[in-house]
């Protein structure tokens, strides 16, 4: 079975740079997090399914399209062409992709976090991060 490859990275940051967007990705996440809520006040338990059928560009034609979904993916459509990954609006976990000793890795922050201080593989995540210091 043949590998497929993964697309290159936009870009790679370094810890000082990572480190300078924390302001603006504190506000950025923050405002997401309204907006989130928001549309659970909007649709409740059905939010998350609006939410991922916005996504998609559709919905079914008994609900109208959620202008607060599309500002989400609009917000977050904007932190990707940072160059960042965001992998969870609710806990406000980012991650930046990073050469560490020559190989791929991400860069790991968190909402609440001073600064980055935490490094993962690409195949692992949150729950595996290694302070920087660590070699």
């Amino acid at each position: 079975m043949r590998r497929r490859r993964r697309k290159p990275f936009q870009r790679y940051f370094t810890v000082a740079e990572a480190n300078a967007l924390i302001p603006e990705l504190q506000k950025q996440i923050l405002r997401l997090q309204a907006m989130l809520e928001r549309l659970r006040e909007e649709y409740g338990e059905k939010a998350q399914q609006v939410f991922q059928l916005e996504q998609r560009n559709g919905h079914p034609p008994e609900w109208e399209p959620s202008s607060v979904a599309e500002a989400i993916h609009k917000a977050v459509d904007e932190l990707h062409t940072m160059g960042v990954i965001l992998r969870d609006v609710e806990y406000g976990i980012v991650d930046f992709p990073h050469l560490r000793d020559g190989r791929e890795v991400f860069l790991c922050w968190k909402l609440g976090e001073e600064r980055v201080r935490y490094w993962h593989e690409l195949n692992t995540g949150f729950n595996a991060r290694k302070p920087l210091t660590e070699e």
